[in-house]
């Protein structure tokens, strides 16, 4: 171990050859802490992140695998944030014939853990405003009118990368601005048959239904995130003609896909429980859910739910969205909102959500 500071300056070798030997070296110890204190104070950062324009792939593919298992380090992904490397991620993510794509989008998985990974990421106040993330949805999003669309396994990451920064105020506000229409293009993926890009997409917009102040946006006949979010839980359970008076058609018996299943995934179906309680902070999130009719979905979802916790969190909904408004706001209670409002606009303790 103590040798393998040594190893590093040989990564800049001209010769390929001399490169791999040393690349595979420091692979094989990359995921060892022990072996990462050892390293942290080399250049092994600087030199993998020059590697990754190597011409040869392989010589790539190790200077990304070991950077991503130097992420593991707190200091080391910090060191890594602060390159400037977050340009060359998303070119090499979005470059649909990178054969490495995944690798890419994994270590920028990994450098949007951290709230400044994010932001340059976002490039929040700068003339690229957006630009990277709506080339991550573009990539994301491109197969929308192919049959295998809510099938596809690909882009996984990306998914990954975006519950990453919706969980900043700045994040938020760009995926929700109704003029890239970010949210409204991911929302379909709600439906996808693989778990993993599902998760990600409910975790998504969780943290978005998070934002009070865009609850109007994402009531919107525009949006309509809550007939969304009662496609995974709505089962095909036959609702009576009364029940459906009121209820989005997209929801109704006849609407149903043959075989449809409420679903499976306990996370899913506790995320989106999450997402309609935070709904229920604002009146107009609450006015919107007594007028969309959503209660038979709530009620045969706590009948079918076992654990105490849903079904708790499934009552929660129910009783804030049945009980009577108690009329206009006063302004001690206007006060308070303004200050819940403040402590979302300075945003939490940053944490990354896994998929």
């Amino acid at each position: 171990m103590d040798q393998l500071p040594e190893l590093v300056p040989f990564l800049l070798e001209p010769k390929t050859e001399i490169k791999l030997l040393a690349l595979q070296h420091l692979l094989g110890v990359s995921d060892s802490q022990e072996a990462r204190d050892i390293l942290k104070p080399t250049q092994i950062v600087n030199n993998c992140i020059k590697l990754i324009t190597d011409p040869s792939h392989v010589v790539v593919r190790h200077a990304l695998t070991i950077l991503i298992n130097l992420c593991q380090d707190g200091d080391m992904l910090n060191d890594i944030v602060k390159k400037n490397i977050v340009p060359r991620l998303v070119d090499g993510t979005t470059d649909t014939k990178n054969k490495m794509s995944e690798v890419f989008a994994m270590l920028l998985s990994n450098v949007t853990h951290t709230k400044e990974g994010c932001l340059s990421l976002m490039q929040c106040g700068k003339e690229l405003e957006a630009f990277f993330i709506m080339k991550l949805v573009q990539v994301l999003t491109m197969d929308s009118n192919q049959e295998d669309y809510l099938k596809s396994t690909k882009n996984n990451w990306i998914v990954n990368i975006i519950l990453n920064v919706t969980q900043i105020q700045e994040g938020r506000k760009i995926v929700l601005d109704k003029e890239n229409q970010i949210f409204k293009e991911i929302l379909p993926l709600i439906r996808h048959e693989n778990v993993i890009k599902r998760r990600g997409i409910i975790g998504i917009i969780r943290n978005c239904c998070y934002s009070e102040q865009h609850h109007e946006y994402l009531i919107s006949s525009d949006v309509d995130v809550l007939t969304k979010l009662c496609l995974p839980i709505r089962g095909n359970d036959k609702l009576d003609d009364d029940d459906m008076v009121g209820l989005h058609v997209d929801l109704h018996n006849s609407s149903l896909p043959v075989g449809n299943e409420r679903d499976q995934d306990r996370e899913c179906r506790k995320m989106v429980i999450e997402s309609l309680i935070f709904l229920t902070g604002t009146k107009k999130g609450r006015v919107a859910m007594r007028t969309s009719k959503i209660y038979p979905i709530l009620r045969n979802l706590f009948n079918f739910e076992t654990e105490e916790e849903l079904r708790e969190n499934v009552e929660k909904v129910v009783e804030l969205i049945i009980r009577d408004e108690e009329g206009d706001p006063t302004p001690e209670e206007i006060e308070q909102q303004n200050k819940k409002q403040k402590l979302e606009d300075e945003d939490a303790q940053f944490e990354t959500d896994e998929i």
